[in-house]
């Protein structure tokens, strides 16, 4: 009998051990987990943060670009009414004299 008490004690106790370590690598398991999450979080932050970063880098390239267009655009419109102005100018103002006097 005593025998059998001992060998269920043993039992007891390689089960409580198996237990105690099933624990463990269950705690091992969730702290590995955590960290990988982790991980992943910081990468994806960074991958974010460098798109972003490219996205308004090409946004900046391309509105300069488009501000130069329009600013040579502009620029060749009072060119060209400059040129007009300058080559119809008398008669421009003979119109503009004519609608005073038609008006007055």
């Amino acid at each position: 009998m005593e025998n059998i008490i001992t060998k269920l004690a043993e039992i007891e106790a390689a089960a409580s051990r198996i237990m105690d370590s099933v624990s463990e690598q269950k705690l091992q398991l969730a702290r590995d987990h955590e960290a990988a999450v982790e991980a992943f979080d910081r990468k994806v932050d960074q991958e974010t943060q460098a798109q972003v970063k490219e996205i308004q880098e090409q946004l900046e390239i391309r509105m300069k670009q488009e501000l130069e267009s329009q600013k040579a655009d502009t620029e060749a419109k009072l060119a060209h009414m400059e040129h007009y102005y300058q080559e119809h100018h008398r008669e421009l103002a003979e119109n503009i004299y004519e609608r005073i006097i038609r008006k007055g």
